[in-house]
This record gives C-alpha cells, sequence and structure tokens, in this order.
C-alpha cells in the first residue's frame, strides 16, 4: 500500500467516524470529495448518494 491509498484510507475511516456520530453532515462530507480527500464512491458508500459535483456558476453567485 502506498502513501495516496494510505492516507486515503485514514481520511475515509476519520470520515465515516465523524460522519456516523453526527459531528459531520453530508454537505461537509462533500467538501472532502472536492479536497480530494476521499473519492466520490466512498462518499456513496458512506451517505448512500450520489456525489454531485457544484458547478463553477453555482459557487461564483
Amino acid at each position: 500500500m502506498n502513501f495516496y491509498q494510505t492516507f486515503n484510507l485514514l481520511m475515509f475511516k476519520t470520515v465515516s467516524y465523524c460522519y456516523n456520530v453526527g459531528v459531520y453532515d453530508k454537505a461537509k462530507v462533500a467538501t472532502f470529495v472536492e479536497l480530494h480527500q476521499i473519492t466520490k464512491e466512498q462518499y456513496k458508500a458512506l451517505t448512500g448518494d450520489d456525489y454531485v459535483e457544484v458547478s463553477q456558476t453555482a459557487t461564483q453567485n
């Protein structure tokens, strides 16, 4: 397992724990996808919802 895989697994476990105990909501979990800390697939596995990317126009308004 390389550094990226190890880091990703650690982040997913941390985010999963925080989501499951109510510290993070779906919006907060989505920020970890945007920051490339967890994958879109991990977001779906955790929340049950598909990750939807925020469009550039939505973030500028």
